[in-house]
């Protein structure tokens, strides 16, 4: 008789039977697996945030710079309708500008902080800049001193980067020029001689119609404008930091934690603790990790059958052993006690039956044995019943006796195929 087997499960939820299978729902699952299409939409949900916060800053920028492009061409517009006013423009039959005068106009008095007013000839020439005419003293805090030994700086090689720097801004600063000389406004966004982004508006400044030269205005506030959008920036990685750390802590309970879980509960059947596995909240998932646990499950409860099945089959077999072993033993016992021949030869065909019996019993236990594990190598395939049925039947009819009842079989028009 074999043992009560321990299974380390709780109550199944609903009353269900334990050789019941589940109900499973039809789920929509993305490329075939609900927790991939789950990891995908977390990671992508940061993206997006990161992406969406670029986008937005992105034009946010575009705007401010726009907004100051405009703000320099009002202010410049301005500042041209002064100077033609204030008769900067001078002469005739062919007018001029007037560098003297102009200078008066371009001090800090007119000039917003920040900001770098500049007039040009009809040649292209220098005539006034505002840096040159204003009244501050400029000046800048020198580095921290060098410790002592410290390698003295390569002035040399700074010094042609400086140059090159210098040379690069003022081709871009004459092409701006150049542009606005031809009678049409410009608006750029370059660098100037300290390598510095400034918003540039140049417009030509006329005498009636005629172009006597370029007032160009600019502003270095354009290193402002990204740190700012830098800083407006930092919310949404923050965000998607926040995003991704809930996707791993979600990854974790959700994925991590219940295979650990499995795995632990793998190793109390490998310690013998328990025969099978049962976890119903994974179970009854409705995603992979509920159909690892739904087959892991099954799969212990299928050992745990077969094991009991053999247990069976032991105990069985031993019962089966012992009835001729103890009559033969019995039997042997007895034959030194026999005094005739006639009792000696009955004990002796005894003796001779129950070996036959237990090389009987023996052999069909072997044949059991070879025959379960065939079926344990082989694998399913599909079984056309039709086929199954009718030799079956022709086996009957070809070993009917007189008298015995017919088997008829009525086999249905379509193929039935089982796994089997």
């Amino acid at each position: 008789m074999a043992s009560a087997t321990a299974t380390a499960r709780a109550d199944l939820p609903g009353g269900r039977e334990p050789d019941e299978e589940p109900v499973r729902r039809p789920l929509f699952r993305f490329g075939g697996s609900r927790l991939g299409g789950f990891i995908l939409a977390l990671n992508l949900l940061s993206l997006l945030i990161l992406f969406g916060g670029a986008l937005a800053l992105n034009e946010w920028r575009q705007g401010l710079i726009e907004a100051r492009q405009e703000s320099l061409s009002v202010q410049a517009e301005l500042l041209a309708n002064v100077l033609r006013e204030e008769g900067v423009t001078r002469g005739e039959p062919t007018p001029e500008l007037d560098p003297i005068r102009a200078s008066l106009w371009l001090t800090d008095r007119f000039i917003p902080a920040g900001q770098r007013v500049r007039l040009y000839d009809i040649n292209g020439l220098l005539l006034v800049d505002s840096y040159q005419v204003t009244e501050a003293i400029g000046g800048q805090p020198l580095p921290d001193a060098n410790p002592a030994g410290a390698p003295t700086p390569d002035s040399a090689a700074a010094s042609i980067v400086s140059e090159r720097r210098v040379a690069r801004a003022d081709s871009e600063l004459a092409a701006e020029v150049s542009a606005a000389l031809e009678g049409a406004p410009q608006a750029t966004l370059r660098r100037n001689e300290s390598g510095d982004r400034v918003v540039s508006v140049s417009i030509p400044v006329r005498h009636v119609r005629q172009v006597l030269g370029v007032l160009t205005v600019e502003s270095g506030d354009v290193d402002e404008i990204l740190s700012a959008q830098r800083r407006a920036l930092v919310p949404f990685a923050l965000v998607a930091l926040g995003v991704n750390l809930l996707a791993s802590l979600l990854l974790h309970l959700f994925v991590a934690r219940p295979i650990m879980r499995l795995s632990a509960a793998a190793d109390q059947v490998k310690l013998q603790r328990a025969r099978a596995i049962s976890l119903p909240d994974l179970e009854d998932r409705k995603d992979e990790i509920g159909d690892l646990a739904r087959s892991l499950e099954s799969m212990t409860d299928t050992l745990s059958t077969r094991m009991d099945a053999i247990e069976r089959f032991a105990a069985d077999v031993s019962h089966e052993i012992k009835n001729p072993l103890t009559s033969i033993r019995s039997a042997l016992e007895t034959l030194p006690l026999v005094k005739t021949d006639a009792h000696r030869e009955k004990l002796t065909a005894l003796l001779q039956q129950d070996v036959r019996r237990l090389d009987r019993l023996i052999t069909d236990i072997s044949n059991a044995s070879r025959l379960d594990a065939e079926l344990s190598r082989d694998r399913p395939r599909p079984v056309d019943l039709n086929r199954l049925l009718v030799d079956i039947v022709g086996v009957y009819e070809t070993t009917a006796k007189p008298g015995d009842i017919p088997v008829v079989l009525t086999a249905p028009e379509q193929a039935l195929r089982v796994m089997g």
